[in-house]
């Protein structure tokens, strides 16, 4: 089981130790944190982005003290994802009799690509993880009996636990919006449990509860506040929320769940979604189990809080939204495998009752586990591979007075946080947008601040498009072509660099094509869809 949480913490530092260049979504939290005052950070975030307060405040306190490089900026989510690993160890070990049967959760854990990505990418996610399960683990400690001084079981937990479980009630929510969800349920059944065994009265848990509550309560809705102020944020969201009438419902569950299976527990086809029947058999087994009877309906109640609420769509059940639900069921998946070694052990000897329990979780493995070979690729190819550094490192190593720099529209993020960084002038640099009229045509007409260049630089990330069918590369150069000519054309991980130099070539055609808005690049806050330049 140790030998697991080292393996995914070496995965996790070796991915943050790369520094490789923030990718889309990170870029576009970076580019609030450069650049917002302390005050303003507490309010809407740039480009429809949305974090805990008090994670932010924690993000600006380390970059303040250790700069605002990559590795900084990535150091609390990586402390998060290494701490969580050990959590969830120390987790398992209280649901599971065979101590080995602990080290599938944590192997699952320490491989899935999602997990590790987040581990070491500056945004949020493994900070809900860990705060959810620390949560649990608390919750455990709660639940079971503590011993007195004396050496005798006591009925309650002890004061210390106690202050820590509502302290953590009461912080946790501003650090994450994952623990702000699951929190109500989980205190709501220890707080049950305690008061089915005489430990505490309703009105002492009424008292107890009151602070907490209240916190979760304000911390609740500045986040709503927040969203709300984002009306892009929720149509992104909107397929993961169950919004009125919207399609069928067993459709948006199938949607629901074969999303969750495969992006977040690493599923390799949808079929597998039968082994979410795994979990659900740890949970019932663990129930069984006297001693293990109330602890374990914690561990499945942060995945039903983000589902209830996507169902009533107040929050999305998506992508890394919901990584803060993984814990609890790989938890049971644990106990589901060491139920079933226990079970064979009753009939047979020891020796097979161990190579039954193995060869279950050799079958997991074949369909679900992400081997260190795949893990690689995905890191590789599938999370964060467009390098906007590289390309405008470039951009600006061979930068002339005169020249004008022209992204998507999607791209701006990446001018605001590393073409700064670097020194390109701001006043130089346009977004192109899509037009709304969308005829297409030949002569399409560009505002002088681009005519007027000596030279146009393009840069577009081909996964962030302008047209929604067509790449960025080529709708950002089409309305040029009656003009202009491509001198320079490279593909820097995903984020194409052109440059256009005045005189139409004689061997290209120019398209008809559907035509582009443009706008200055502009700071964070600025609109994602400001005024366009005039035309000539």
């Amino acid at each position: 089981m140790w030998a697991a949480v080292l393996a995914g913490i070496v995965a996790r530092v070796d991915l943050w130790w790369q520094g490789r260049a923030f990718w889309r979504d990170e870029l576009a939290l970076v580019q609030s944190l450069d650049t917002y005052p302390l005050g303003k950070l507490l309010g809407p975030l740039s480009d429809t982005q949305s974090a805990p307060p008090a994670w932010l405040l924690l993000e600006r306190l380390v970059t303040t003290a250790l700069g605002t490089g990559e590795r900084a900026y990535r150091l609390i989510p990586l402390l998060a994802g290494c701490a969580t690993l050990v959590l969830v160890a120390l987790l398992a070990r209280r649901f599971v009799r065979h101590t080995w049967t602990a080290a599938i959760p944590v192997l699952a854990l320490a491989t899935l690509p999602q997990l590790v990505f987040y581990s070491a990418q500056a945004k949020q996610y493994t900070t809900d993880m860990l705060l959810v399960t620390g949560m649990l683990l608390l919750a455990v400690g709660m639940l079971r009996p503590g011993v007195e001084p004396s050496g005798q079981p006591s009925g309650g937990p002890s004061r210390r636990r106690e202050i820590a479980w509502y302290a953590l009630i009461a912080v946790g929510p501003w650090f994450s919006h994952g623990f702000m969800l699951a929190a109500p349920l989980v205190a709501a059944w220890v707080g049950f449990v305690q008061w089915r065994r005489g430990v505490r009265s309703l009105a002492g848990l009424a008292v107890r509860l009151a602070a907490p509550g209240v916190s979760l309560l304000l911390a609740a809705l500045w986040a709503r506040h927040l969203t709300s102020l984002a009306p892009d944020f929720a149509a992104y969201w909107l397929p993961f929320m169950r919004a009125g009438d919207r399609g069928r419902f067993l459709h948006w569950n199938r949607f629901l769940w074969e999303d969750f299976g495969i992006r977040e527990l690493g599923f390799d086809r949808p079929w597998a979604l039968v082994l979410f029947v795994v979990p659900v058999l740890g949970l019932a087994a663990a129930c069984a189990r006297r001693w293990s009877r109330s602890t374990a309906p914690p561990l499945a109640l942060p995945l039903f809080a983000a589902y209830a609420f996507a169902l009533v769509s107040m929050y999305p059940f998506g992508r890394r939204l919901v990584l803060f639900c993984v814990p609890g069921v790989l938890v049971l998946a644990g106990v589901a495998v060491d139920a079933l070694v226990d079970g064979v052990r009753r009939l047979v000897p020891s020796w097979t009752a161990q190579v039954v329990g193995l060869a279950g979780v050799v079958a997991l493995g074949l369909v679900a586990w992400t081997t260190p070979t795949s893990l690689d690729q995905n890191l590789r190819y599938q999370y964060g591979v467009d390098d906007y550094r590289v390309a405008l490192q470039f951009v600006k190593s061979r930068w002339k007075p005169g020249d004008v720099l022209v992204t998507g529209n999607g791209d701006r993020v990446a001018f605001r946080v590393y073409g700064r960084r670097l020194g390109l002038p701001a006043d130089r640099a346009y977004r192109a947008m899509r037009s709304r009229d969308e005829t297409r045509r030949i002569g399409c007409p560009l505002p002088s601040e681009i005519t007027s260049a000596g030279r146009v630089w393009l840069l577009t990330g081909d996964r962030v498009s302008i047209y929604p069918e067509d790449r960025s590369r080529y709708t950002v150069i089409a309305p040029f072509l009656d003009r202009y000519r491509r001198v320079y054309f490279a593909d820097k991980g995903h984020v194409t660099i052109q440059v256009l130099m005045p005189g139409r070539a004689a061997t290209v055609d120019p398209p008809q094509t559907r035509c582009l808005e443009f706008a200055p690049v502009g700071p964070p806050g600025t609109p994602a869809r400001p005024p366009a330049l005039p035309v000539d």
